[in-house]
This record gives C-alpha cells, structure tokens and sequence, in this order.
C-alpha cells in the first residue's frame, strides 16, 4: 500500500511540475505582449458594445463588417475582457488558460492507455513546444481549437470504449463547435477520427456506418448552424461578411478559411484580387502569383518589375515594395523579416540568416515539398523537432500488428494519433497559404506519439528484445541529429546548444548500452536514468525556443518563436494618430462614424483608443467590396460619414469606384490640422505598409 501511495504521489508531483511549467511558459509577463492583434483586439471591444456585435462578430461599434473568423474563442475573450476589463492580457487569457489545460488533458489521453510515464512525457513535450507557447500568449485561436478538439479526443476514446452513440455525437459535436473557433482547420482531425471508430472491434459494421452517418449530421448542422443563421438574416440588418466577395459566412468558411489555404486561386483577371493566382494581369493584387508587370500589386510573387508591390518577393527591382522579399533591391522595403519583428522599415535589411526579409507571405511557410517541415527555418523550429523520433515511435509502437486481427486498445490509439499526425502532416507540407502558428493543431498528435514511443521502445529495450531493442537508440540519434542540424542555423546558439545536446545524448546512449551488460538488480536504475538524460537532450533546443515570447516579447500578429524575436522593435503593429483622433472627436456627432477608412488595420488603433464607430470600408485588406457609391451616397446625405482617410492605393472593380466617387465629392483636409508628425514617424511602415506617410484625409462637405 506504502509504494502505490508513493507512486500516486510520485505521478502528481510530476504532472504538476509540468503544469506549473506550462502556466509560468503561458503566463509569465503576460502583460508585456500589449493588446495583441489589433484586429481581433478591435472586435472584442466592438463585441463587448451590443449583443449584435457580439453575435455576429463585427469588427467596429456599428455593425459595418465582420472579421474574418467565426465567433466562439472571441466570445470568450470578450467574456473575459467584460470580468477583468479590457486589456491585453485579458484577451489572452482564454488562450494561455486553454493552453495549460491542454497540456493536462493530453496527459490524462495518453496515461489512459499507454501508461503515466508515457503520459508525463507527452504533457511535457506539449507544453514545451514552441509555438504552441508562443501562440498560447496572443489572441489568435489556434489553442482554443486545440483544446476544444483534444475534448472531441476524449469524447471520441470514450465512444470507442463503451460502444455507445451518446459520445460519438458529441466527439462530433465539439469539432463542430472548432469549426465555429477557425472553420476548415478543425476538420483535420477528422480522418483520424473516423478510421478510429472504424477500426473498432466491439461493433458490427452496420453499426459503426450508422453511429458514423448520424455524427457527421450533427456535425454538419453544428459546423453550419451560425454560419446558416447570418447568411439569412437580411444583408441590410447585419454586418458585411469580412474577406468574402459576396457577403457569405459560408463562403468564407469553406473558401477564404478552407480550400483557398490548401490550393490558393488559379487565375485572376483585370482588377482582381487573388491569392495564389499564377497569372495576373495589370493592376491586380495578388498573392502567390507567379508572374506580374508593371504598376502591379503582388502578394508572394516571384518575379515583379518596377513599382511593385510585393510579399514573399524572390526577386525585385528598383523601388520595389517588399513583404518577406528573399532578394531585394536598392530602396526595397520589407516587412515581417526574420530579423525585423514586428512590422519594421528594413531598407534593404537582412533576415537572420542573412535572407532578405526571408518572410513568405502568411508566414515563414517555405516551398511546399514533403521536406517542408524538416527544411524551413520559419517552421522546423516551431513544432518539428521530435518528429524524426515520432517516425520511428509510430514504427516501434504498431511493430507485431497484425491488421487482418482486431487491433487492442494500445495500438488503436497509436493508429488515431498517427493518422492525426499524417493528416496534418500532409496538409502542412502542400498547403499554399498559411502561417507557422496554425501548426498548433498538429503538436498534441507529436506529443502524443512521443510520449508513448519513447516509453514502449524504452521497454523494449530494458526487456532486451532483439530487433525491436534497437528502436530507442535510433530515435534518440536520429532526432538529436536533426535538433543540431536547426541550432547550427543560429551562430550565437550553435555551440552551446549543440554541446548540450550532444552530451546529454552520449550519456544517455552510454547508459542504455551499459544496461544491456549488469545484472538484473540494476538495470531498472540506469535505464531509468538513462531515459531521463535522453529526454533532457530532446527537450533542450525546444525550451530555448519556448522562453524567447517570454525573454524578447512575442509576436502578436504573427506568433513565432525562436531567437529570431531578439531582433524585433516593439509594439510598432499598435499605431495612434493622437492628433488625428482629436481632430475627428472635436467633429463627432453621436450615432455617426468618426471616419471611413480604406481597410481594418487603419480602423483598429482609433477604434481601441476612441471606442467610437470607424468603417472599414473595404475590410481586413482593403478589397473587400462592402461598400458600393449608392451605399456610400446614402451614409454622407444621412450624415453618417463625414470623414474618410485614404492611403495611396488603387483597386479595380467597386473599390475604385468608391474610392473615385470620394476624391470626386470630397474636399482633402490640410495635413497641418490632424498630422501628428511623431505618430507618422512610427507609423511608416504601418501594417502591410499603409502608414501614414502616405494617408490624405478627405471630408465631405454638403453643397
């Protein structure tokens, strides 16, 4: 009785050692990270205004636009921020809280079935990766999904072990609920899912089709059900749809937030807008287009001429606009380097690999290619270290199986989290468009399969099984080689990393092989010393990175970890116009907008420091087309509008219009009144590079 009592004390102390270290990694200098994403941050405090916006998600006091996600993780950011006021890391909050919690139901998963220490090891590894941390901190939802479908995880163990349809429909029904956190990116899980149910040995196969039919109905109705409910209500008595061409939440979910992340468009005609186009003509905006001349607008172009506009630009000529541009030339400006941080000016800079603003559009995604994830030095630093070892944990952990019999619970389990692994893997290494921090959905199945791995081939190892022994090694040489390979990029990290990992792995492989030569008495001793040290030279480059959102400040628009966040300068995505702001309040008449501007980044900063109506007119980007001159006619005549403040840009189509029918009709304000020559000195860059510098502000006057 005396030693279970202690190894039930023994089992706590550790997952509370890990939870601790999660909440210090989620929590600590929380308030450092400022308000976050100002555009989420700007809904939040719109939503906190009426039930309408809180219900339809919109992005400004007045109901004018959505933003471009679905609503549930913003409901409870706008439910903490209305307990603990508004403030960063109020918004935080429900994140770095689910993040923690994560960490704690992971543990209980694995231990479940593959033992404590398994589930001890992959609670670990999960709270220390990377960017699960560094998103933790922020208030973009990717940990909320992650904690929502790891719910969906355990629901669906449960169904498989009691054979009972009550859980599989509401396994089905939280990944429904992760559909309304990011849409698309919670059917992910799916696959694994399925195969999971399908593979179970206690029911028939008629059963299994019929429990699987009637989940997928919930699932759809949930997936659905908010994004069926604004599409119906009538356009005039809700926002604009944010990000959709025409106005549809389902659009937007099965489009800009699904399919278009995987392939991206095709082609684009005259004035559109497009992402992954390969072929644009004149004056489009584009992202992942291939080829573009002059005066054109590009987003992840290869090749650009003079004048334009580029992200994730391999190439570029002289005074060019470049986004995460590899080469750049003379007067090139680029935005989200490696070394930049957050939204910095770097004329003609370096990334921290000497890269140019290595920065590929959404994120340091890289080519795609099935080496995507081992290659890229803006992804294999996030989430992929122990993957080498996950490869060979997966083998160790199916080695016998034979599939023509009914699999046991153990290797049921490995073949769910193995799947969910591959899916994402799969999705990951194709997909055209995405940022590293949407990969946080994919750290519980790595966590997972380590965990579990690492303990089965430790086992089999100890029990000296002949081939199967030689798995532990293996994976401890194979993903230590690869940990080095990413520390050797970072020249202030290579030698002391390196060593560390190094030695630490050398101990551990001198302990596994001395086990092989003392007697039994001993062996369980040194093996478990020799698991220990193993351990610590896996976790060793993860925890450098997990600190850094702590020691440097994390990135809020686009989380990142890495020492990459050392060369970052400050808060710049948060910028203010103090005078601008007072010159539009001392005009104000309450009910009305305090100004239109051209997309949300410009709105934000005056929403969270006026709290007042500002319009988007064209959304997140600027393109989207929410705002027609008949519209915009009847807002200035009802003395709705009186101000709009416009950045140099052009647009096709509607936007161009509106934009025509506003330099047309209105008068350009003196820049002596409202400019406020400090605030335009921080704002040059601005976000995506619409600062200031560029801005006019036009009133409307009636003749």
């Amino acid at each position: 009785m005396r030693q279970v009592n202690l190894k039930f004390k023994r089992h706590y102390l550790g997952l509370a050692a890990i939870l601790l270290l999660s909440i210090i990694l989620n929590f600590y200098k929380l308030g450092q990270e400022g308000i976050g994403n100002t555009f989420y941050s700007a809904a939040v405090k719109s939503m906190l205004d009426n039930w309408h916006n809180f219900f339809f998600n919109s992005f400004d006091p007045k109901g004018f636009i959505t933003i471009d996600k679905p609503p549930v993780d913003f409901w409870f950011q706008a439910l903490s921020a209305y307990i603990f006021g508004f403030k960063g890391w109020s918004l935080f909050f429900p994140q770095a809280l689910a993040g923690v919690l994560a960490v704690a139901l992971l543990y209980h998963l694995v231990a479940r079935v593959f033992g404590i220490g398994a589930g001890l090891l992959a609670a670990l590894f999960l709270a220390l990766t990377p960017i699960v941390v560094a998103a933790d901190r922020t208030n973009e939802v990717d940990c909320m999904l992650m904690f929502v479908t790891l719910i969906a995880t355990w629901a669906l163990s449960r169904a498989v072990e009691k054979s009972h349809l009550k859980w599989l429909v509401l396994a089905f029904f939280l990944v429904g609920v992760g559909f309304n956190i990011k849409m698309m990116e919670a059917f992910l899980v799916l696959p694994a899912f399925y195969l999971f149910y399908l593979i179970n040995p206690k029911l028939t196969w008629r059963k299994k089709i019929a429990h699987l039919l009637t989940a997928t109905i919930v699932l759809v109705v949930v997936s659905l059900s908010w994004s069926v409910i604004v599409d119906s209500v009538p356009a005039d008595q809700r926002p604009y749809v944010g990000s959709t061409q025409d106005n549809s939440m389902v659009t937007l979910a099965i489009g800009y937030n699904g399919i278009n992340r995987l392939v991206g468009q095709q082609h684009g005609g005259q004035g559109n807008f497009r992402m992954g186009s390969q072929h644009g003509g004149q004056g489009n905006f584009r992202m992942g287009s291939q080829h573009g001349g002059q005066g054109n607008n590009y987003t992840g172009s290869q090749h650009g001429g003079q004048g334009s506009f580029h992200t994730g630009s391999q190439q570029s000529g002289q005074g060019s606009f470049h986004t995460g541009s590899q080469q750049g030339g003379q007067g090139n400006y680029h935005m989200g380097s490696q070394q930049s941080g957050r939204f910095s000016n770097m004329n003609g800079g370096r990334g921290a690999h000497g890269n140019a603003g290595n920065y590929s559009g959404f994120g340091q995604t890289g080519n795609a290619g099935i080496f995507r994830l081992f290659t890229t030095s803006g992804l294999d630093g996030q989430l992929s270290w122990l993957l080498p070892g996950v490869f060979i944990s997966v083998i160790a952990l199916l080695w016998g199986t034979r599939f023509r019999s009914p699999l046991d619970r153990k290797r049921q389990t490995a073949v769910l989290w193995t799947v969910w692994v591959l899916t994402m893997f799969v999705f990951f290494s194709i997909a055209q468009r995405f940022s590293s921090y949407y990969m946080v959905q994919m750290a519980p199945g790595i966590a997972a399969l380590a965990g579990a791995g690492f303990i089965k081939m430790w086992k089999q190892w100890c029990a000296n099984e002949k081939k199967e022994s030689w798995f532990l090694p293996l994976a401890l040489v194979c993903t230590v080689i690869f940990e080095i390979s990413v520390v050797w990029k970072y020249p202030t990290l290579r030698d002391p990393l390196s060593i560390a990992i190094g030695v630490l792995a050398l101990i551990s492989l001198v302990c596994l092989l001395f086990v092989k030569k003392i007697a039994a008495p001993g062996k369980r001793s040194i093996s478990i010393i020799a698991l220990v040290i193993g351990v610590l030279s896996l976790v060793v480059a993860p925890s450098a990175w997990a600190i850094t959102p702590i020691e440097y400040g994390g990135n809020v628009t686009k989380p990142v970890a890495g020492p990459e966040l050392k060369n970052q300068h400050g808060q710049e995505d948060m910028a203010s116009n103090a005078k601008l702001e007072n010159y539009l309040k001392s005009n104000y008449q309450k009910g009305t907008y305090l100004v239109a501007t051209l997309n949300s980044m410009s709105a934000a900063p005056m929403i969270l420091d006026t709290g007042l109506p500002v319009m988007a007119m064209g959304g997140f980007m600027g393109n989207d087309p929410a705002l027609t001159v008949p519209k915009l006619q009847k807002l200035v005549n009802e003395g709705q509008v009186r101000y709009f403040l416009l950045q140099g840009r052009s647009f096709g189509g509607q936007q161009s219009a509106v934009l025509n029918w506003i330099k047309s009709n209105c008068v350009v304000v003196p820049a002596s009144k409202w400019e406020d020559s400090q605030s335009t000195s921080k704002q040059g860059g601005g976000w995506m590079g619409f600062g200031n510098s560029s801005m006019t502000l036009y009133e409307y006057v009636k003749k």
